[in-house]
């Protein structure tokens, strides 16, 4: 089960990128995890993730990500789901990822991996 969420912001600046394979952003489109992995440490209090199995959708993803990329000067690295798989199950029918794929490709200045 899915529910939608206002995300505030989607990318984070990474503290020491050479720990996070030298990406200098990470974004998390969705919060939560549908597998259930029981080894996963996102499912940590500390991340304040109620629910951790229900997947929550940050519908206003695209519109904060375009501003982001559009306010970026400086060619940079930006890491995707260190909390939730880009690729989470739901994706199929979302397709929120394809879609920030698609906007990035617009910003030549900065890369995705």
């Amino acid at each position: 089960m899915e529910r939608e969420i206002f995300a505030k912001n989607i990318l984070t600046r990474v503290k020491e990128p050479k720990k996070c394979f030298n990406a200098h952003y990470n974004m998390n489109l969705y919060r939560g995890w549908e597998h259930g992995c029981i080894y996963c440490d996102s499912r940590s209090q500390c991340y304040g993730i109620e629910c951790f199995d229900r997947v929550q959708i940050k519908i206003n993803a695209l519109d904060i990500l375009e501003k982001d990329l559009r306010s970026k000067r400086k060619k940079a690295l930006i890491g995707t789901g260190s909390i939730s798989d880009p690729y989470t199950p739901i994706e199929k029918d979302v397709q929120l990822t394809i879609k920030v794929h698609a906007l990035h490709e617009l910003y030549t200045d900065t890369e995705a991996r």
